[in-house]
């Protein structure tokens, strides 16, 4: 169970992602609600007072009509991000990386490789890549990166995530599947 201190009602004025949860205004993001559906990106609707409520179907998408108070958004939130991250984790705010209602708290470096690694699972990641990708002011020396995949491996081994050396090329991450309970 999640502890929400967040005050009771919000404006909603910046909308975008949370926690890998897509907020929408409905019926004005329509258009980018559909795109967001192709690519399997979990959707919550935020419905206007005098809209009617979306056509929705399927696991991934949710809504709810305005004003409604801070804690309902975030229970939905809550809910999808935890169906949407069984398939695949999902890196939310924080450096927080979710599968289903397990997180393993992220260093900055260790968030920003982990999400390479999670935008594309099943493909090999090269070293430079990597690089660039942790460290884009620099990296500190060499073997920066082979240390921090080392360290990465334990830190998400426990949420079905499993990064593998593919000799002379550089790094791909398994995601291995989880059971819904």
């Amino acid at each position: 169970m999640e502890l929400l201190d967040a005050p009771i009602e919000q404006s909603f004025d910046a909308l975008g992602e949370i926690d890998g949860v897509a907020v929408l205004r409905w019926p004005e993001d329509a258009a980018r609600a559909t795109e967001l559906e192709r690519i399997g990106t979990p959707r919550l609707f935020l419905v206007a007072p005098e809209a009617e409520g979306p056509d929705v179907a399927g696991e991934l998408c949710a809504w709810v009509r305005l004003p409604a108070h801070e804690r309902d958004v975030q229970a939905l939130i809550v809910e999808l991000r935890g169906r949407a991250s069984l398939a695949r984790p999902i890196l939310g705010d924080h450096g927080l990386l979710w599968r289903g209602k397990q997180w393993v708290a992220l260093s900055p470096i260790e968030a920003r490789l982990t999400a390479a690694f999670v935008a594309r699972p099943g493909r090999v990641l090269s070293r430079a890549r990597l690089e660039r990708t942790g460290w884009p002011d620099g990296t500190p020396n060499e073997r920066s990166v082979d240390a921090r995949i080392k360290a990465l491996r334990r830190r998400v081994a426990p949420i079905g995530m499993r990064i593998h050396t593919v000799r002379g090329q550089g790094y791909i991450a398994e995601i291995q599947p989880v059971s819904a309970a």
